[in-house]
């Protein structure tokens, strides 16, 4: 439940912070249409360079996580075996609980990014 609660929380934060940024940076970007300059040009390199980063952390941090779930649910009585299984119930919230950490974790990079985005423009306009 907890999971569920951060992807929620980190999804209101993108949703709050990353329409800001796009303003920001459109609006930065048609001012600087005719004659960029250097520090143009670098936010529109970060802008670009920053999206690769940071898809392949929230990647790898969701694979990371998944990978977690996936070994620690081996070990346990599976519900399929019958009398000596586990409850299937239990192991449906469990399992439910384990997709909210993967996209927990994978949003986790992504609001950071949009969050200090957001800051870092506020301050310069």
């Amino acid at each position: 439940m907890r999971s569920a609660r951060r992807s929620q929380s980190q999804l209101i934060a993108i949703g709050q912070h990353a329409p800001w940024v796009i303003a920001s940076r459109l609006g930065a970007i048609s001012r600087a249409a005719s004659a960029p300059s250097a520090r143009d040009l670098r936010e529109l390199q970060r802008m670009v360079d920053e999206k690769w980063l940071a898809l392949g952390n929230a990647w790898w941090q969701m694979s990371m996580q998944w990978w977690q779930w996936q070994a620690g649910w081996w070990l346990r009585p599976q519900p399929w075996l019958g009398p000596a299984g586990d409850d299937p119930l239990r192991w449906w919230r469990e399992a439910t609980r384990a997709g909210d950490a993967v996209l927990a974790s994978g949003l986790r990079p992504v609001a950071r990014t949009v969050a200090r985005n957001r800051r870092r423009l506020a301050e310069r306009s």
